[in-house]
């Protein structure tokens, strides 16, 4: 029979690429938008400081020159054209010049306006440009001040300076809209998803229904050979009955991820036990000797949990060690502990192999719904284990440590049940 393919997913990794794509075109963005801007205003404050300059002189050499006011406003009025920014002169006590009209560039003046009110607007602007820049000052022959000049910035200046804002303004847009596509293909993922749910239903099955087939071959070989072999007999039909049970559990288990499952009071060394009873004689060995070293604490530790979900996830975990194990002794050792952190208390877990381990790309995607290293599968083993944990249990599960060619260990934290509850629905998460 031709294998499906594994629907094609963006995995954890690329998101991640994309992601980092995202941030680092965005920072150049800003960045390089934001030096570029700086540079231009920056130059363009200097040459606006070199005008005043220049316009300070030329009142300057007038006073030095004697020259009369009628002289100095033409000359002046052939150079005022060319400053494009506010200015205001004062005399040297800071006071502005009358008329206003004369000795203001680029003030927008209520013309209409009382002089007191005009003045009052001026003394509110030089105080202001005074707060920005120093004055330029204005100097007679004999070196003493006689005028200020107060200038700020023209408007092209104080436009570019808001341009930075505007373009993190549309980099925030641009990165909203990555975000808005990345979320787009999440969900999409989320569906593949649930279109393989279907095919891990039929993975799950498999390995019951095979094993049914060799217990009826065997059962079959045993009752043609030796029809007095009641005790092989019975195992035989015992292990029958518990891959039927088995059966009747899985179809429990996919009907429970489709609804908000009920939680009862439960050891959760006896669900442990229960999986890994289960699991033992039917562990992926292809020539290898594997053990799973359990044993069962003594103290009790009772948490709220559906126990065919929690038993699936027990189960996953030790397949999973059971396949990551490539060496011919390998080993799975389980252990469960109650820890207190706080004032509360958990059922703490750990499934550890002597496998192959994983390197930190792996790590960090290994629960991430279609994120496999196997040839067959539809990484979703981990991903409902994770499901299953966090969402219908409030607990956790992460990996506590790994490392290549020295194995991984595997943790789950469960709260311990209140001896007051004896059954919980949780609420639908899907």
């Amino acid at each position: 029979m031709k294998r499906a393919e594994r629907p094609r997913a963006i995995t954890p990794p690329q998101r991640w690429v994309l992601t980092f794509g995202f941030s680092i075109v965005a920072t150049a963005i800003v960045v390089g938008s934001l030096i570029y801007t700086q540079q231009l205003v920056r130059s363009l404050v200097l040459r606006e400081q070199r005008l005043v300059r220049f316009y300070a002189d030329i009142l300057q050499s007038f006073a030095s020159a004697n020259s009369t006011p009628i002289e100095s406003l033409f000359l002046l009025d052939r150079v005022t054209p060319t400053i494009d920014f506010p200015c205001i002169i004062t005399d040297s006590m800071g006071m502005p010049l009358e008329p206003y009209e004369q000795f203001t560039l680029n003030i927008a003046l209520d013309r209409l306006g009382s002089h007191d009110k005009q003045r009052t607007e001026l003394h509110k602007m030089i105080a202001e440009m005074a707060a920005e820049y120093p004055p330029i000052e204005v100097r007679d022959p004999g070196g003493k001040v006689v005028n200020y000049i107060y200038f700020t910035n023209s408007w092209v200046v104080k436009r570019l300076r808001v341009l930075p804002y505007v373009e993190f303004a549309l980099v925030a847009l641009f990165i909203a809209a990555g975000y808005g596509a990345l979320m787009m293909q999440r969900r999409r993922d989320e569906s593949l998803i649930w279109v393989g749910m279907a095919k891990e239903t039929a993975h799950q099955l498999g390995t019951p229904i095979s094993s049914l087939f060799g217990w009826l071959e065997l059962l079959g070989e045993h009752l043609a050979s030796d029809t007095q072999n009641t005790a092989q007999l019975e195992t035989t039909l015992g292990e029958l009955r518990r891959d039927v049970e088995r059966l009747r559990g899985i179809a429990e288990r996919f009907s429970a991820i489709g609804s908000a499952p009920r939680l009862s009071r439960a050891d959760i060394s006896t669900i442990i036990e229960n999986a890994q009873a289960y699991m033992r004689p039917r562990l992926p060995r292809h020539g290898r000797t594997l053990t799973i070293e359990w044993e069962r604490p003594k103290q009790c530790c009772f948490v709220m949990a559906n126990e065919e979900l929690l038993a699936w996830v027990f189960e996953n975990l030790i397949k999973n060690a059971a396949e990551a194990i490539e060496q011919q002794q390998g080993r799975i050792t389980i252990t469960a502990t109650e820890i207190a952190r706080g004032k509360r208390h958990f059922a703490r877990v750990t499934v550890t192999d002597t496998g192959k381990g994983m390197s930190p790309m792996v790590r960090r995607s290994a629960f991430s719904a279609g994120f496999t290293t196997k040839e067959r599968g539809w990484g979703l083993g981990l991903a409902l284990a994770k499901r299953i944990v966090e969402q219908y249990h409030r607990g956790r599960i992460f990996i506590v440590h790994t490392e290549p060619g020295r194995g991984t260990t595997v943790a789950v934290e469960l709260p311990c049940a209140d001896s007051s509850r004896a059954t919980e629905v949780v609420g639908q998460t899907a």
